[in-house]
């Protein structure tokens, strides 16, 4: 596990110095994973005002509605081993809801999917959910029973849903037998080594949980922790920055797909399932980076929000509020780098700080996308274009042309086109395959007089043939 360089970690450090000036946080911990553990780590402040005791990395916080993709990690993990389907309604897991009325007559049943996903048609229910947490399972069971719960038909739009992970967390119960915090903590908290990670704040030692604290006109109370209850599922977790380090860890290892064998509590393609993309929250939003206005693209898998920057690339993440606390993780599955920050004030938010901090991971040359191998079909397809390339000619490799290629443009025109851009370029070489996968990649020429590009695709197939070949000036 690699540290960061000290100017990297000095301007990382400015980055959450101030997000904790900007909330008046009596506390804030903030750390960079990377190479498997924690790589820095940030800590500022009290995390309680009565005895003065500092932040450390052992300090306890709770994270909210990041419970929400080890929630559903659960989930995957029972269905991976068969005893469940996303796909089946939850009322087969769930009796409670078998009294629950359609909105519409016309209204699917609510699938295990749909919970997973936010689209079960719930009402958006952070101000009732924050502290609600301390139902006890009969409570809960009645609240069920008592139907009322749909704001509109399910499978129809995303709408966040506190109350969809609590019936989330039911089903681990229901299917285990014996509660979802017991069956979390045993299958993979543990595994993890996040030992000193609780859903029950009174189960955490004393001076090491962070005081959550509300501020009012320039003073502080401190908000009593909500109890551990039964939709904790939804956001009752309390952590310390070593073990939540070791759970971003286990994520960003299920990047890049590979053949090594599996690790962990839950395989690889599991985790990245987490990510795949199931409901749109809403329109793009927008943040601004060195004065200018950057449209960011956002959808919900299960648990995480995956997000498309023009900055940063593809990015997972997830926020966590509750009165007295405030948290965020975000990280690159392709740059193999994560970030997340703990605040102990209510709703704090340090989702921009954490994108802030991104952005001087990518000055620093560390949130970058680690380059997609080339496979042999690309690497042989890249040869015969760079031949082709040199002769200033394709006719000597229209073998490699799937049968669309010269009916979409004559050999005549790109040979002309090709011509025109070497004579431009002079003699020229590959430099380079930028690969986006197996079948598909972006090659490089260098010449005499000045640089090109190649957009390469190839068909699917046992022999794969050149379907998109496309040359423009880099």
């Amino acid at each position: 596990m690699a540290s960061l360089d000290p100017a990297a970690a000095a301007e990382i450090d400015a980055v959450y110095a101030a997000f904790a000036e900007r909330v008046e946080a009596p506390g804030v911990v903030a750390g960079v994973v990377k190479d498997g553990g924690l790589a820095h780590l940030f800590t500022h402040g009290v995390s309680d005002l009565a005895t003065g005791a500092p932040v450390t990395a052992d300090t306890c916080f709770r994270i909210a509605s990041m419970t929400k993709q080890v929630t559903a990690t659960a989930i995957l993990m029972l269905r991976d081993e068969g005893r469940l389907s996303l796909e089946a309604s939850a009322l087969t897991y769930v009796p409670e809801l078998a009294d629950l009325p359609p909105p519409t007559a016309d209204s699917p049943p609510i699938t295990v999917r749909d919970l997973l996903s936010h689209t079960e048609g719930f009402v958006t229910d952070d101000p009732w959910a924050d502290r609600a947490m301390r139902m006890t399972p009969d409570d809960f069971t009645a609240f069920l029973r008592d139907g009322g719960l749909f704001a509109q038909a399910p499978g129809v739009a995303f709408e966040y849903s506190n109350l969809g992970y609590g019936i989330l967390g039911r089903i681990i119960s229901n299917l285990c037998g014996r509660p979802f915090q017991q069956v979390i903590g045993e299958r993979l908290l543990r595994p993890l080594g996040m030992d000193a990670t609780r859903f029950d704040p009174d189960a955490v030692p004393d001076g090491q949980r962070a005081r959550g604290y509300w501020r009012r006109g320039g003073a502080y109370g401190e908000e009593p922790p909500e109890p551990d209850g039964e939709i904790a599922a939804m956001g009752g977790i309390i952590t310390p920055a070593k073990d939540y380090a070791r759970w971003v860890a286990f994520l960003l290892d299920a990047w890049p797909p590979r053949d090594e064998a599996e690790t962990g509590p839950v395989r690889r393609a599991t985790r990245r399932e987490l990510a795949v993309s199931h409901a749109m929250p809403g329109p793009a939003r927008t943040r601004t980076a060195g004065g200018e206005t950057l449209p960011v693209a956002i959808a919900y898998g299960y648990g995480l929000a995956s997000t498309h920057d023009p900055q940063l690339g593809r990015c997972l993440a997830h926020s966590g509020g509750l009165p007295g606390f405030g948290s965020n993780m975000f990280f690159s599955p392709d740059a193999g780098i994560g970030l997340f920050a703990f605040a102990n004030v209510t709703y704090a938010g340090p989702e921009a700080a954490n994108v802030e901090a991104a952005g001087v991971l990518q000055a620093h040359g560390l949130w970058r996308a680690r380059p997609v191998a080339v496979s042999p079909a690309l690497q042989a397809a890249a040869d015969a274009v760079a031949q082709a390339f040199a002769a200033g000619r394709l006719d000597a490799i229209q073998a490699w042309f799937a049968p669309n290629l010269l009916a979409d443009l004559p050999l005549e025109s790109r040979n002309r086109a090709l011509s025109e851009l070497k004579s431009r370029l002079g003699d020229s070489r590959l430099t380079r395959i930028e690969a986006r996968h197996a079948l598909a990649g972006r090659l490089h020429f260098a010449g005499e007089r000045g640089e090109a590009a190649c957009e390469l695709a190839l068909t699917p197939g046992a022999d794969p043939k050149i379907q998109v070949l496309r040359f423009d000036p880099a």
